[in-house]
């Protein structure tokens, strides 16, 4: 696993903006906005990273990490634009939305870390 430092800090930029265009989504109410933005862009950003900034070793186990990466990079997103149209508990909003993430690294760490069955 070697990390691609270009990659790596255009995954960074894109999670920003997508997560500033929660911010912008979100209503201002109870700071619900700049909680976006934060939730948003750690969520985005942590499983933008392995599917964009990093390069794997064997070529077939980094195609399902990268794949992998990318749904959950499309529904982790979709996830925050849809808490962020609607009004809903902020402490919801944050428990779904980082549980995405939390399950999203342990798959790809499980994934990452399993033994090729080749012999």
């Amino acid at each position: 696993m070697k990390i691609d430092g270009i990659k790596f800090i255009l995954a960074i930029a894109i999670a920003f903006l997508l997560g500033f265009i929660c911010e912008i989504i979100a209503p201002e109410s109870e700071s619900r906005n700049w909680i976006s933005l934060a939730v948003g862009f750690v969520s985005i950003a942590s499983v933008m990273i392995p599917a964009m900034g990093v390069k794997y070793a064997n070529v077939n186990r980094g195609v399902n990490l990268k794949v992998f990466s990318w749904v959950m990079v499309v529904v982790i997103a979709v996830a925050n634009l849809i808490f962020s149209c609607f009004e809903y508990k902020i402490d919801i909003y944050i428990a779904i939305v980082l549980l995405l993430a939390v399950v999203a690294w342990g798959i790809i760490y499980g994934m990452f870390s399993a033994k090729s069955a080749q012999k």
